[in-house]
């Protein structure tokens, strides 16, 4: 029983290592982004040059991951074949004040397919790059 005992600290550490942040996010302000739900505050649009990033870092990465970075959708589409649509809003609209519709605020989806991986990565509306002057 004893020569066992070091093994649950070891346990501990590698669960609570697997639910942490990928170091390849870790320039992106994850809690700016997940303290703006809704985008009522207008702070994600701000990120969204840093989301551009990582975007494709997220692809392919398991859903825990998704919510690790970008938090707790603000609206959720379910689709055919155990696939599911996460949807964060980038600038206020309706969805301030009605939650329970989809706004037509412009807003990032990240497909989770079936086995629970980020497939693909899009925008409601294209995105307008601001150009320097």
């Amino acid at each position: 029983m004893m020569k066992h005992f070091f093994l649950i600290p070891l346990l501990i550490c590698l669960l609570l290592s697997s639910c942490s942040t990928p170091e390849s996010f870790k320039n992106f302000d994850s809690e700016t982004w997940k303290n703006d739900r809704y985008a009522c505050d207008n702070k994600r649009m701000q990120l969204v040059e840093d989301f551009e990033k990582i975007k494709q870092d997220l692809i392919g990465k398991k859903e825990y991951v998704i919510r690790n970075v970008l938090g707790k959708p603000d609206n959720e589409e379910l689709l055919e074949g155990n696939q599911r649509n996460y949807y964060y809003y980038l600038e206020p609209g309706s969805q301030c004040t009605e939650r329970n519709k989809m706004s037509e605020a412009n807003r990032v989806g990240v497909r989770i397919n079936a086995i629970g991986k980020a497939s693909e990565i899009f925008y409601k509306d294209p995105i307008q790059k601001i150009k320097p002057e």
